[in-house]
């Protein structure tokens, strides 16, 4: 196997790590509002959206 490895790249790793808890927070928000809504599906619905853009951009190192 290669040095240069795309699977042990620690910029890869940070990123992939931040995303993952970007995904646990988008969890854990769709969780409480099934619990304890706290505003309309159709307001919700696109934070949701642009919540997972974001964190698709950010797994890919967009920013």
């Amino acid at each position: 196997m290669a040095d240069n490895d795309c699977t042990t790249c620690p910029e890869l790793l940070t990123r992939l790590g931040a995303a993952a808890g970007g995904m646990d927070a988008l969890a854990a928000l769709i969780e409480s509002e099934m619990v304890a809504p706290t505003m309309p599906w159709r307001d919700l619905l696109p934070l949701l959206a642009t919540r997972a853009r974001n964190l698709a951009d950010q797994a890919r190192g967009r920013y």
